[in-house]
């Protein structure tokens, strides 16, 4: 399928552009239809001094891109240099190497996301054939050098993520939520196994307002209708059996657990009744709660019932991300926090995640030589 010149590019070879590479493919884009119109018009045309040409702002996207991806290559050098890429030192603890080493399989995953199909494309024709003389890009100055360093990268990256989940188009919104929640939960990972860094709270859903400027000249999309209402429904429902499970989970257990266990399902029942506001407001179909669910193989046992949090968390990770690509600018909030909040539960819970939580991502292809 060819790539949209806005739409975000999974399952490619991971590769990098400066600040002022990404400006200036987004300015060539644009420069043959720009080109075409001047010398189609009238009037004297100097010879051997074409007229200017003015490319256009670059739209609320490619602001967030370029910046997310000046974040990604900060984290990636410096894991790099944590892993003993630059730096002899070794990771201290098995733990911590588990932790860097899904960073580094992640980051330029998520990098490579954020990329369009067309400067992809310009980046790996450059890679494969590069210009007499050239040479990569250097690595960031200001990467970060140790633990704590390399999680604040995480958090400035989950935080602009999320910003720029709310403002961005849908196609944008749904893996830079997906990369917000992936930061939350990674970088809380790396905290507890370096014992260094500090991990601040999430935004919530009221913390989350449009904080750029939206150039008019290139103004964000969003999906199609049918899949907004296809997700809304879904999370709605998949809410409301997290409720009803928790509260089955807490009739099991005693003291502190069941008071854990009562919050996730006033949570998740307060998550479905607003998405059930959102839906009402919308003419989107309601979900109505039911008084009983299923129960996963009838009756839990103690092993289903162990595991059933973690399976429920991710679960509505992904579906929150999803709503997050489909939804209206407007009604994106309350999944954007929710898909981080439920990253920072299975943090301590789960020891693996996608790099694009419910993104497939295709293997890259194997270098060429």
């Amino acid at each position: 399928m060819p790539h949209s010149p806005h739409a975000p590019s999974v399952g490619r070879a991971p590769v990098r552009m400066t600040r002022r590479g990404l400006l200036r493919a987004a300015a060539l884009g644009t420069l043959g239809s720009g080109t075409a119109a001047s010398l189609a018009g009238c009037g004297p045309i100097a010879l051997g001094r074409p007229e200017q040409y003015t490319p256009p702002p670059p739209g609320i996207d490619d602001l967030y891109r370029v910046d997310l991806l000046e974040i990604l290559d900060r984290a990636i050098a410096g894991t790099d240099v944590l892993l003993g890429a630059a730096d002899p030192a070794a990771p201290s603890s098995p733990e911590l190497a588990a932790a860097l080493d899904a960073l580094a399989v992640a980051l330029p995953v998520q990098r490579t996301a954020l990329l369009t199909g067309a400067q992809l494309e310009d980046e790996r024709e450059a890679a494969e054939d590069p210009a007499p003389g050239a040479t990569d890009d250097p690595a960031p100055t200001d990467a970060p050098g140790d633990a704590a360093s390399l999680v604040g990268e995480l958090m400035a990256l989950r935080d602009l993520a999320a910003d720029a989940s709310r403002q961005v188009s849908g196609s944008l919104a749904r893996p830079t939520s997906a990369i917000a929640a992936h930061s939350e939960w990674t970088a809380r990972r790396l905290t507890a196994a370096a014992g260094a860094g500090e991990v601040t709270a999430s935004p919530l859903a009221a913390d989350l307002r449009p904080v750029r400027e939206v150039p008019t000249a290139d103004p964000p999309s969003v999906g199609a209708r049918s899949d907004y209402e296809t997700t809304l429904e879904r999370t709605q429902e998949d809410e409301w059996h997290a409720g009803y499970l928790h509260e089955v989970l807490a009739a099991r257990v005693e003291g502190e657990e069941r008071e854990q266990h009562l919050e996730l399902a006033a949570r998740h029942r307060e998550r479905a009744e607003e998405l059930g506001r959102i839906a009402e407001e919308d003419g989107a179909p309601v979900v109505a709660r039911q008084a009983v669910y299923a129960v996963p193989g009838g009756t839990l046992d103690e092993e289903t019932a162990g595991a059933l949090p973690t399976q429920l968390a991710q679960e509505l990770l992904i579906d929150h991300s999803a709503l997050v690509g489909a939804a209206p600018f407007e009604h994106r909030l309350l999944s954007i926090a929710a898909a981080m909040q439920e990253a920072a539960f299975l943090a301590p819970r789960l020891g693996t995640m996608q790099p694009l939580p419910g993104i497939e991502v295709e293997d890259p292809p194997a270098a060429s030589g």
